[in-house]
């Protein structure tokens, strides 16, 4: 089961009235989402949406976020958070390096390495930023992975593949090869990695709706526990 995303179709509801006797009421405002992560959001940051998921890893899994973390076969559980901020990118990427450096309490950074900030490097140009860390939880270790969206240098990198990203995933492999090939040399990422939720360029895509409506910056955390 592919990691994605539940983009709440509402963050409030707009108040009811009925009319005739000149009485009124007002709906139950939706509750605010929370995050069911414990890993500190940047300061000031709102959540916007977050869900529950359950993701099967095989041994023939890829992706960038699978090979970071590592994660070997299994059953993994977990949650996503979608926080949005209207701090700028650079503060946010600050903020990262800060918590690789120092880490929340009972956390440790769980990826780095020359691979890890080749990938950094590359997402950064498209206006997404990411940190791993991992602590261990009721004796099972526990990952989580931030990542810091900037949705409107991700439009100017990607708009113009966004548009075929549906199209795509109609198309035989035969014909996505070569077009991820071309997008590759072009972009340095392929259209198969912003259909994959579980990638870092592909979980910022697949928030940048939401993104898009708040008008800041985001902040997606995902965490995930073997069975």
């Amino acid at each position: 089961m592919k990691l994605k995303l539940l983009i709440l179709a509402a963050l409030a509801l707009p108040a009811a009235c009925s009319g005739g006797s000149g009485s009124s009421s007002s709906a139950t405002p939706t509750p605010q989402p929370s995050s069911a992560i414990a890993f500190p959001l940047f300061a000031g940051s709102s959540v916007l949406a977050s869900h529950a998921y359950t993701q099967k890893i095989s041994a023939q899994s890829n992706g960038e976020l699978n090979d970071v973390l590592t994660r070997s076969s299994g059953t993994y559980t977990g949650h996503e958070v979608t926080a949005g901020t209207l701090a700028v990118m650079p503060a946010l990427e600050a903020w990262l390096h800060d918590l690789s450096v120092h880490p929340p309490a009972g956390y440790s950074v769980a990826a780095s390495g020359s691979s890890v900030e080749a990938v950094r490097t590359r997402m950064r140009q498209m206006g997404v930023d990411f940190g791993v860390f991992q602590n261990t939880v009721d004796g099972k270790q526990h990952g989580v992975v931030v990542l810091a969206v900037d949705p409107s240098l991700l439009d100017q990198k990607a708009g113009p593949v966004l548009g075929m990203i549906g199209k795509f995933k109609l198309l035989p492999q035969s014909l996505r090869d070569p077009i991820d090939a071309q997008t590759k040399k072009q972009t340095g990422f392929t259209v198969t990695e912003l259909t994959q939720p579980d990638t870092p360029i592909g979980a910022a895509i697949d928030s940048i709706d939401l993104l898009r409506s708040y008008g800041g910056r985001g902040l997606i955390l995902i965490d995930a526990t073997k069975q």
